[in-house]
């Protein structure tokens, strides 16, 4: 956060509530533009522009791994390893330790601390094999590695060919229409407990192949009450109706807030 440096970088105003990234472009520390602490107090700052408080065009660095100053162990909770009557389980440590490129940095009070990337975190706690050694990664989707393929299959029953395939479709079709791959979802999964979870696998998903803010693609929640405008487009995909008619639908009732 802005206030935990020298000066508050200059932010006077809610500091506690803004972020700080990297800026490539003269390798310091900023406070980017769209954090909450530009919501309240500051007119025409809630924004995703490229630019910090002042105006100064940055280009923010996703990763630390090309520049870090040393690399280090972060423990990531594991959930998977418990017993469950109704779910299968896999025996997996409670804490995966993975390994995290960081950057040392002193903070307002003169301590020096590690840091890095949200990204930097994401990947290594879904496992990823970045070069950095140590263990908990895979190498390859076949490896029993909490969260390859291969590690959901036996918990799914989902195979990791089929998984794999529908991410390559995926993520292949957003590489070439640059983001028109969308998700349609609604009552499905929201109503259920754990559906936070199941919208942030969702969104990481999105997010990671550059469908977020693009026409034709994204994020389409629908609970019942909206007219679904892309069901048009979608009907002869997701009900095959250029192999056989009439559509396999039914009527039913729909569902409420």
């Amino acid at each position: 956060r802005a206030s935990d440096f020298m000066g508050q970088l200059g932010q006077d105003n809610n500091p506690d509530w803004k972020t700080v990234a990297y800026d490539e472009l003269n390798g310091h520390i900023v406070p980017p533009c769209g954090s909450v602490g530009f919501r309240w107090g500051e007119s025409g700052q809630w924004n995703i522009e490229q630019k910090t408080a002042d105006g100064q065009a940055v280009h923010l660095r996703l990763s630390l791994l090309e520049t870090k100053d040393e690399v280090a162990s972060v423990g990531f909770p594991y959930f998977g390893g418990s017993e469950h009557p109704h779910f299968t389980h896999s025996t997996h440590d409670t804490i995966q330790r993975r390994n995290v490129p960081v950057k040392k940095i002193t903070l307002a009070d003169g301590s020096e601390v590690f840091a890095t990337t949200v990204f930097d975190l994401l990947v290594a706690n879904y496992g990823i094999d970045r070069g950095l050694g140590g263990a908990n990664v895979a190498s390859s989707y076949d490896e029993d590695v909490p969260y390859t393929p291969a590690w959901q299959e036996k918990i799914t029953g989902v195979t990791r060919k089929n998984v794999i395939a529908v991410a390559r479709e995926f993520a292949v079709n957003a590489e070439k229409t640059r983001g028109r791959s969308m998700v349609i979802l609604g009552a499905g999964i929201n109503h259920w407990y754990h559906m936070d979870m199941n919208y942030r696998g969702i969104i990481n998903m999105l997010m990671m192949c550059g469908c977020i803010g693009q026409s034709g693609g994204g994020w389409a929640h629908y609970v019942g009450q909206e007219k679904l405008r892309p069901q048009t487009g979608w009907l002869p995909l997701a009900f095959a109706l250029d192999w056989k008619r009439p559509p396999r639908q039914m009527n039913n009732a729909r569902p409420g807030k």
